[in-house]
């Protein structure tokens, strides 16, 4: 007869404290608690799913009846720790809040509190899901867990704190759960895959990490699954295929696609068909690939962190590699536009996949051709430059205007002298006349004509007078004004 399988959460659940990932505050309190035999009466684990909670129960329940225990930890041997390993313990009571949670079940409860453990030295009774109870029951619980019998110790285990009543956390000592770090669950996974002689590549335990999402559990029951799909070859093109997620290259594609004003629209929208046509998930799509934003965007301003990013080594080389000419901003533009995308979606009430993709490849095509609209912050350096020129400054070459060759100064014109005439008298010659209400004109200097970088800002038309408005409204809007539109070089004096 073959034995039967045990999946891999299970086979290796913690069984000492030395065996549980992370958790560090958590075991190190209980830990000390037991060396100085200060055990509380009343305990509240907070946490996600998956982490732990009521593992280290168990193992706390052992330790307080183990027989022949070693220092902090249980001896997992004798029989009460074998008794509570396997389930069936008379003196460790788990209870479902979710399926025990009327006032009824917590009477019950305290009439059975009353009598000693039949092994053990304490009587440890396990809640899951405290969360779940009612108000009546929670307030029949108070008494109880303010002052329980000296062979009782309560672990009380939730995932949403704020459900929990002020009047019971002031009863229990809270110990708060975190999510287990991405790269320390795919050390943890490398090494089952080493006990169990199964082949598997790094950026697949990572992937598989990742979707556990900080549970161990959740990352063990993906790996299980994985080590059925893949035949004990686990790769990182196999995971994406099982999990359905989508490769860093299609979206360093799409991304290059949409900065590149010479693609077309075909190929700007070919890779939604094809996710289309396999059956794809377009909603997941999108959030995905805002996801993938956020990373390039974080890596671009020099964060390369793979428990931060949510990604491997090699996928952060990889992303660099892709996006280091493609400046911040227009990574922040593209999430804004998507995250617009899946606002509009979600308002629509979107459900079917080819409603999806139509609203998926209308907002490509809108956004590829705004990426290459001139954006605000040129417009305005181009201005505060056209100030310059209107002012009379000098602007270098890297700028919008090229550096104008410097006028020699023109020599000063003489002033027209009275033609003298041979028969004339002194009275006839008349010296000029100056107004004292219309003073002489200054002399205007020539106007130089626009070199090349001001036509191909300003186009060849002539020389009228220029208006700042009609700039920025043809510039940000993209709307006409008139052709022959062009600053006035010269200056005001």
């Amino acid at each position: 007869m073959s034995d039967i399988h045990q999946v891999l959460a299970r086979k290796y659940r913690p069984q000492l404290f030395s065996e549980v990932v992370e958790q560090h505050t958590a075991v190190h309190a209980l830990e000390n608690a037991i060396r100085e035999n200060r055990v509380g009466s009343a305990y509240l684990f907070f946490g996600p799913r998956g982490v732990g909670k009521t593992t280290i129960a168990r193992i706390l329940a052992k330790r307080i009846n183990c027989e022949n225990p070693k220092d902090a930890e249980p001896c997992d041997a004798c029989e009460s720790c074998l008794s509570i390993q396997k389930g069936y313990s008379m003196d460790v009571i788990e209870i479902d809040a979710a399926s025990n949670r009327k006032i009824d079940d917590i009477r019950d409860l305290r009439e059975k509190v009353k009598f000693r453990p039949i092994r053990g030295t304490k009587k440890v009774y396990i809640i899951d899901e405290v969360h779940m109870l009612t108000t009546e029951a929670f307030n029949a619980l108070l008494k109880t867990l303010e002052e329980p019998p000296d062979h009782v110790v309560f672990v009380l285990a939730t995932t949403e704190l704020n459900k929990i009543p002020e009047t019971i956390l002031s009863r229990c000592q809270v110990f708060t759960f975190r999510k287990v770090p991405v790269t320390r669950l795919t050390r943890h996974l490398a090494e089952i895959c080493r006990r169990e002689n199964i082949a598997a590549e790094e950026d697949a335990l990572f992937l598989i990490a990742r979707k556990g999402d900080g549970s161990v559990r959740d990352s063990l029951s993906f790996l299980e699954q994985a080590v059925s799909f893949c035949d004990r070859n686990i790769t990182s093109e196999r995971i994406r295929e099982l999990t359905g997620s989508f490769t860093i290259e299609t979206f360093l594609q799409i991304t290059s696609s949409l900065l590149d004003p010479a693609v077309g629209p075909d190929a700007l929208i070919r890779p939604v068909v094809q996710i289309f046509d396999e059956g794809g998930d377009l909603e997941r799509f999108v959030w995905e690939y805002m996801d993938f934003l956020r990373t390039a965007l974080y890596i671009r301003r020099g964060v390369a962190d793979s428990d931060f990013l949510g990604l491997s080594g090699h996928d952060v080389i990889r992303i660099q590699e892709g996006m280091k000419d493609v400046p911040p901003a227009r990574l922040q533009q593209l999430f804004d536009d998507m995250f617009d995308l899946k606002g509009r979606a979600h308002q629509m009430r979107i459900r079917n996949s080819y409603e999806a993709r139509i609203l998926i490849e209308m907002t490509l095509l809108r956004v590829h051709e705004k990426m290459h609209r001139p954006s605000l912050d040129d417009v305005i350096q181009q201005l505060n430059h056209l100030s310059r020129v209107l002012e009379g400054e000098d602007v270098s070459e890297d700028r919008i205007f090229a550096e104008r060759p410097k006028q020699e100064p023109s020599a000063p014109r003489s002033v027209p002298q009275p033609s003298s005439v041979s028969n004339a008298g002194p009275a006839a010659v008349q010296p000029p006349i100056s107004s004292p209400i219309s003073p002489p004109k200054p002399q205007e200097e020539p106007v130089a004509a626009p070199n090349e970088s001001e036509r191909k800002v300003f186009g060849d038309a002539g020389t009228k007078d220029f208006s700042i408005e009609n700039e920025l409204q043809k510039r940000v809007l993209g709307t006409l004004v008139e052709p022959d539109s062009l600053p006035d070089l010269k200056g005001s004096k």
